[in-house]
């Protein structure tokens, strides 16, 4: 397991515990959750981004209509947004190739697109104060948690400074990406996800098992993988190959 890895284990542990503690203490707690309507949650939205001083950060993990209520909520704040308000937008390969997140980004002024490594807790953060949090995944699709206990929403804010940090900048990660989209790359990389060995994958790709041997080492040095399957696990991470099922 290596140090990304590692640190994404801690970030999911910090925000089920962050969860459960909502879960006990909802009924104490300044715990709110906003109407199930496209509109009510896109007003909410509105409202946090209007006050926020400096920071914005947003993790996105699902598309969906949540997803797209967030960022038509930033698109539409955009030109309001203060010049001191620094906006950070995490996604994974489904939001970016989903939606037009890639291209609002470049059109939004001090805003940063870093793209997922692994799955996470969807939630928006105005300055480490207030939260909306939700679940794409739930029974109530449309519905959002807003968090207003400053505790719960600095532990959330911390949670994604954590895992910003394990995220591919857009830019790098597009580039990646370009560079492996081949038809080779993913013949590979369906052998070494069924387990074939390295001399009856050369076979059937017609090539020599040093060559084969070559095309792997350099799969795994483009995508930083320190092993093979490290390297398959990746390769959905970059949408070159679809997800289990």
């Amino acid at each position: 397991m290596d140090s990304v890895e590692r640190k994404l284990l801690e970030a999911h542990a910090l925000v089920d515990s962050i969860v459960a503690t909502h879960a006990a203490a909802e009924k104490r707690q300044p715990v709110t959750t906003v109407g199930d309507d496209h509109g009510s949650v896109h007003d909410a939205l509105t409202t946090l981004l209007g006050s926020a001083k400096y920071a914005v950060g947003v993790i996105l993990p699902h598309g969906g209509e949540q997803t797209e209520s967030v960022l038509a909520a930033i698109r539409d704040h955009g030109a309001d947004r203060p010049a001191s308000v620094m906006l950070r937008l995490l996604c994974t390969p489904e939001v970016l190739d989903s939606t037009a997140l890639g291209e609002q980004a470049r059109r939004v002024d001090r805003s940063a697109v870093r793209v997922l490594e692994r799955d996470a807790h969807a939630a928006l953060i105005v300055d480490g104060r207030v939260a909306l949090t939700w679940s794409a995944r739930s029974s109530l699709d449309g519905a959002a948690t807003l968090v207003t206990d400053l505790a719960t929403a600095k532990a959330l804010d911390l949670l994604f400074a954590r895992v910003w940090r394990t995220g591919r900048p857009l830019a790098e990660y597009l580039r990646t990406r370009e560079r492996l989209d081949t038809d080779m790359t993913r013949r590979v990389l369906l052998s070494l996800r069924a387990g074939h060995t390295d001399a009856v994958s050369a076979s059937a790709m017609s090539v020599s098992l040093r060559t084969y041997r070559r095309h792997v080492a350099k799969i795994m040095r483009d995508m930083g993988a320190d092993s093979r399957f490290q390297a398959g696990v990746r390769s959905v991470e970059l949408g070159l190959l679809p997800a289990r099922r």
